[in-house]
């Protein structure tokens, strides 16, 4: 089993390798969209870009390549941001959902969550 940390919501996730993000958020109830996303996303092809995640720990390896999907929809973003639903889980993995509206404690959700061990 991998664990993907949730920063925003403070909670750990247990899931099998290759698992799509998006799917485990929507499955394990955490909120992935804003309101855009709220009011009309896609529903998971990688059109809408209302599904975006910051990656805050893990390794290169933890997530699938990035698609050329996502090549196109977040080239005025930031190198660490992916689309969840064209994001597979490899390995364990610290994830901020909604990076588009940081939460103002930031930077102390990242240090708890950075010096809490992750499993493998």
């Amino acid at each position: 089993m991998t664990t993907i940390r949730f920063i925003r919501e403070g909670v750990d996730i247990q899931c099998k390798p290759g698992e799509n993000l998006r799917e485990l958020i929507i499955k394990e109830k955490l909120q992935l969209y804003g309101l855009k996303g709220l009011l009309g996303n896609c529903g998971g092809v990688g059109q809408c870009s209302t599904c975006f995640v910051s990656i805050e720990g893990g390794t290169v390896n933890s997530l699938s390549p990035i698609t050329a999907v996502e090549e196109e929809k977040l080239k005025t973003r930031p190198d660490n941001w992916r689309l969840a639903c064209q994001t597979l889980i490899k390995l364990s993995v610290i994830i901020l959902t909604k990076p588009q509206s940081p939460p103002p404690n930031l930077k102390d959700l990242k240090k708890l969550a950075e010096n809490k061990k992750l499993p493998r």
